[in-house]
């Protein structure tokens, strides 16, 4: 095995790099300052092994969740710290901008991209390392934090601190509505609008509980529509059925609390697929405790089925969400599957 040595008057040292470099920073700049001096060579045989070790980005969404971004990131760069360990942070800015630091952290070396937000953070970062070698970890942030909840993660900042150096990687899946990726949730109708109520009405103040608001305001708003689905899902083809809401599920939760496919599994290969059909509003009030509790699933206006893709049509504008980040999707003919990419997610070990 390679090893170097210091010598200091008549006693000699003897460290294998790696465990040289592991001792710790302070450790080691003591004995090399003390007995060799900083240009000496195994200075430079550790320094070019710390180089070549594992580089983390931290991407930061300052607009995500309730929580104080500043006490966070001080949780944060205190772990990094207390483990000596070489990490950047940096903040988003506007949509679409956490993938945009993604896709310069991978031409940068960084080995691992910390997501530090919502879900819609999470995927913004996937979406620029999905089938990659890099490894993501999630500090939850967000209001919803639906993804990490599918992935074991602890919701608790400081237990999700540690479970990015306690955990290990595992592949996850990711999903595609058309060519724009998503990693726990699509959802079109109904959740659409309580999503863009979440936003636009101030709900976000509430945390998960304003989603909650916002499908009781849609109870009584919400006009159903018609959506042509390409083949026979659950026990009923959606063609002909004035629908409530349309979606796919990745990991079970959606806006927080909602357990709109209690099977759903981000590392199984497939999507579910549910679509509740169109009733009455007192009847919607009603099965919204249902589907908070995952107890929906054997109503008769419920289809749920499992599918690795799907074609779909509506004829219509509707409202939108992709991991909780509102659109409208356009009317037209549309697909969902899972990509055959995954992405190396820090789940606990």
């Amino acid at each position: 095995m390679l090893s170097f040595s210091l010598t200091a008057a008549s006693s000699v040292i003897k460290y294998p790099p790696n465990s040289f470099c592991k001792s710790g920073f302070n450790t080691r700049k003591t004995i090399i300052n003390q007995v060799v001096g900083y240009d000496n060579v195994p200075y430079q045989q550790c320094r070019k092994l710390e180089e070549d070790k594992m580089k983390y980005l931290v991407i930061a969404n300052p607009e995500a969740g309730t929580k104080t971004l500043d006490t966070t990131l001080e949780q944060v760069r205190s772990a990094f710290e207390a483990r000596e360990i070489i990490h950047e942070v940096r903040l988003t800015q506007f949509p679409g901008h956490a993938a945009k630091i993604a896709a310069e952290g991978l031409s940068e070396g960084f080995t691992h991209m910390i997501s530090l937000g919502g879900d819609g953070t999470s995927s913004e970062i996937v979406s620029s390392i999905r089938d990659t070698e890099t490894v993501f970890g999630i500090i939850p942030g967000g209001s919803g934090n639906d993804f990490p909840k599918a992935a074991g993660i602890p919701l608790d900042t400081q237990a999700a601190v540690d479970n990015i150096f306690s955990g290990r990687p595992r592949k996850a899946d990711v999903a595609f509505v058309d060519e724009k990726c998503f990693i726990n949730g699509f959802g079109v109708g109904m959740d659409g609008a309580v999503a863009h109520d979440f936003g636009e009405l101030g709900l976000r103040r509430l945390g998960s509980f304003g989603y909650i608001v916002g499908a009781v305001i849609e109870a009584f708003r919400f006009q159903g529509f018609v959506s042509k689905v390409d083949g026979e899902v659950g026990t009923a083809s959606a063609t002909g059925r004035k629908l409530l809401l349309f979606g796919a599920s990745n990991g079970p939760f959606q806006g927080g609390k909602f357990n709109l496919a209690p099977g759903a599994d981000i590392f199984d290969g497939h999507l579910d697929i549910h679509i509740i059909s169109d009733m009455h509003p007192i009847g919607r009030l009603f099965k919204i405790q249902k589907v908070l509790e995952g107890r929906h699933e054997g109503l008769r206006e419920v289809s749920i089925v499992r599918v690795k893709q799907l074609r779909f049509e509506t004829f219509t504008d509707l409202p939108a969400h992709m991991d909780g980040e509102i659109f409208t999707l356009r009317s037209g003919k549309h697909s969902i599957r899972i990509g055959e990419q995954r992405v190396n997610i820090i789940v606990p070990a």
